[in-house]
């Protein structure tokens, strides 16, 4: 409200002039008034337009498996310092997570599997039928997941010692989630235990990963996190386990993929070598192999 100068009714012209005044003082008032609320309003936003893209490439990554994953292995063996391998085995399985996990962590089943060994040029086809339907129980905390029950085997050849166990090679290629939230550029160091065939033989260890956030992308309205991880263990026979013999060594690389809105695992690369020896019935021989990984949505 604009208050009159009591002066206003000593004549007209000071009327129209002391109105006149008042008006401009009123029309600075409102044009700084308007500027204080422009910037009162835009802060926030501007800080809200900036918040926004680095809280979302700072997700939380936790597994919640669901629907299908196939799981393939290749494996190539080089004996005695060959340069061609001797011999391979070829695994394709495909494990379906259920939807009511048990109370421990995510719950699956084996719906399909097939596998084949090869050596001096003959072919043979592994018996898996006898796996095919089995439901493998897991445990998780969110971050890592462990195998609660073994399940059945395959049988891999009388100089082999042991069979293969399908959801133990599941569980042994899926990496170790970070704790904090995760960013570009960011790594973290994790170490686990392994199992792994190597030639004919059966060795373990601790194998210590480095992981790092190559990128954070929107893909489908998602936010799908990559990642690069390496891995070094010394490796020997685990307990159980005679064919492997001394201390032998591996590496391991990976890409994977994670939907971190959702907790999927959607694609895993792995590639391996592993050098040591064996004890055969012919003999200790030195054996190297490489294996080769893909894990991936169905």
């Amino acid at each position: 409200m604009i208050e009159l100068s009591r002066n206003v009714t000593a004549s007209p012209l000071c009327f129209a002039v002391t109105f006149g005044y008042e008006c401009v003082n009123l029309a600075r008032q409102w044009r700084d008034n308007l500027r204080c609320m422009k910037t009162t309003i835009l802060i926030p936003i501007l800080i809200l337009l900036v918040a926004l893209p680095v809280a979302a490439d700072q997700p939380t990554l936790r597994y919640k498996l669901a629907g299908e994953l196939q799981l393939t292995m290749e494996q190539e063996i080089y004996p005695g310092g060959r340069t061609e391998p001797l011999a391979g085995r070829n695994f394709e399985m495909t494990f379906e997570f259920l939807d009511t996990p048990n109370a421990d962590g995510p719950q699956t089943k084996l719906t399909n599997i097939k596998g084949s060994y090869n050596a001096h040029g003959m072919n043979q086809r592994l018996s898996t039928s006898h796996l095919a339907g089995e439901q493998i129980f897991l445990a998780s905390d969110g971050r890592s997941i462990r195998l609660l029950e073994s399940g059945g085997d395959i049988f891999l050849g009388a100089i082999t010692d042991g069979g293969l166990h399908p959801a133990e090679l599941l569980v042994d290629v899926l990496p170790t989630l970070p704790e904090e939230a995760v960013s570009p550029g960011m790594t973290w160091d994790t170490e686990r235990s392994i199992h792994s065939l190597e030639g004919w033989a059966w060795a373990g260890g601790e194998i210590r990963y480095h992981s790092e956030i190559t990128e954070i992308s929107g893909e489908n309205g998602h936010f799908v996190v990559h990642v690069r991880s390496r891995g070094e263990a010394t490796i020997h026979a685990p307990a159980g386990n005679e064919g492997f013999i001394g201390e032998g060594s591996l590496v391991r690389t990976l890409e994977w993929s994670f939907q971190a809105d959702s907790g999927q695992l959607l694609s895993l690369s792995l590639e391996q070598e592993g050098t040591g020896t064996n004890q055969l019935p012919q003999g200790e021989i030195g054996v190297r192999q490489i294996t080769r990984v893909e894990l991936h949505g169905v």
